[in-house]
């Protein structure tokens, strides 16, 4: 009886599947400006940039996961966690499974490369990033990116979307997930979402198209460029507008059933039905600015 017990632990070791994390450690050769696909299902994708002409995968690998697969060449790798095939089902509906543990995995790449980030439930990660393009999407995931890429874009269903981003044109969406979005983006920034709230506090300001159902939109400018083109709208949130005291622009503001409130201008209201609206001009008036809801609040200030 004495020895029943070791022998008994030891065949059940002998036996058990290997379902512990697995750790990961690999490396390839990738150009300066060369492309980085990274694809993981669920768990976390976090991206650091280096001096170095190579990319370095490390992190660790789920429970029942099968293998992480690095495919590709010095100009463009592709980097995907496998996991096992679901039966059907959500997971497998958007091309995944929901088999096997969540995967965290951190992804060295050079600082001009192009990366593109995607997963399902999956936070996503990003700093450093100096590339042509910068692109990562989730369903129910976070996505937290700063960098200054040449060209930006950004998608969520649920998750929020946390940008910090220099010298780029960005475009981000959400359906009910927040996005927050600061720095000084050179070209055209584009935000959207169905219900969830949106927040952009920005440096110089070319074009700015901000718009959701639902959800509020708050926007802070701290300088618009010469011709600079702004336009915000709702069907039912609230639209705060921040501009510098300095700006010259054409502003514009209509409402159906909500309310405007303008440092300045003057609120114009018919005398039946619903409705107001105003028309201003700031400085020599040479930038353009829309503001529209049906019946959420509409804000302007000077700052």
């Amino acid at each position: 009886m004495k020895t029943t017990i070791p022998l008994i632990l030891l065949l059940s070791l002998a036996v058990a599947p290997a379902t512990a994390a697995t750790p990961i450690d690999e490396s390839r050769p990738l150009a300066a400006d060369g492309r980085v696909a990274i694809d993981n299902l669920k768990g976390r994708i976090l991206v650091r940039t280096w001096d170095r002409n190579e990319v370095r995968v490390s992190g660790s690998l789920g429970e029942g996961v099968e293998r992480l697969a690095i495919d590709g060449g010095a100009g463009s790798l592709s980097i995907r966690v496998i996991y096992p095939q679901s039966r059907g089902g959500l997971f497998n509906w958007w091309g995944g499974s929901d088999r096997g543990g969540p995967s965290n995995i951190e992804v060295r790449v050079p600082v001009r490369a192009e990366v593109v980030a995607q997963g399902v439930s999956a936070d996503i990660d990003i700093e450093g990033v100096r590339g042509r393009r910068l692109e990562a999407k989730t369903v129910s995931g976070k996505i937290r990116a700063e960098g200054a890429p040449e060209e930006a874009e950004f998608n969520a269903v649920s998750g929020s979307l946390d940008l910090q981003l220099e010298g780029s044109s960005v475009t981000a969406g959400t359906v009910s997930g927040t996005v927050t979005l600061q720095g000084s983006p050179g070209g055209r920034i584009t935000v959207e979402t169905v219900s969830g709230s949106i927040a952009v506090s920005a440096g110089e300001v070319r074009r700015l198209d901000a718009s959701t159902v639902s959800g509020s939109l708050r926007l802070k400018v701290d300088r618009l460029a010469r011709d600079a083109r702004i336009g915000a709208e709702t069907l039912s949130g609230g639209i705060d507008l921040i501009l510098p005291r300095d700006s010259s622009a054409r502003l514009s503001v209509s409402t159906f059933s909500g309310d405007i409130r303008s440092e300045v201008g003057e609120v114009k209201r018919p005398r039946h039905g619903p409705g107001s609206s105003l028309e201003a001009r700031l400085g020599d008036g040479d930038g353009d600015v829309r503001l529209e809801s049906f019946s959420g609040t509409v804000r302007v200030r000077l700052e």
